[in-house]
């Protein structure tokens, strides 16, 4: 989430906004009269899929050491698919409804951003806290 609020910022977009269309998901267009309420459920919502994300990605990489030994290329892969599953299932079962990007820039960004800040540090962070707990065992 940390590397999106920037980027949003440069783009012309307010934290707060940014947050609500993310509840708009659930709430439709009335996230985005919904104050700082909306806004935080935007963040829960955010935070709540990146963390279910996460346990999938762990429980995976704890019978496929695959997974572990190749931290680089397997949250690479984890970005890929948690892109095109929130692209493709997710945003359009939600009341957003499926839109293309706007612009190729703005796919490239976004799609980046999945697998450099979202795939990368999960993987790296599952190999290193699956691999302590064999230690210990």
């Amino acid at each position: 989430m940390v590397p999106v609020l920037p980027i949003q910022v440069a783009l012309g977009n307010s934290p707060v906004v940014m947050f609500q269309s993310i509840a708009a998901g659930v709430l439709g267009k009335a996230a985005f009269t919904g104050g700082i309420g909306a806004a935080a459920l935007g963040v829960l919502f955010h935070v709540l899929i990146s963390v279910i994300a996460a346990t999938a990605f762990v429980f995976a990489a704890s019978r496929w050491k695959l997974l572990t030994d190749r931290p680089v290329v397997s949250g690479l892969c984890l970005g890929v698919v948690a892109y095109l599953v929130m692209t493709f299932i997710v945003v359009p079962l939600s009341l957003i409804g499926f839109r293309l990007p706007k612009s190729p820039a703005l796919f490239l960004v976004s799609f980046a951003i999945h697998l450099v800040a979202f795939g990368l540090p999960i993987a790296w962070i599952a190999s290193k806290m699956l691999a302590g707990s064999k230690r210990e065992a």
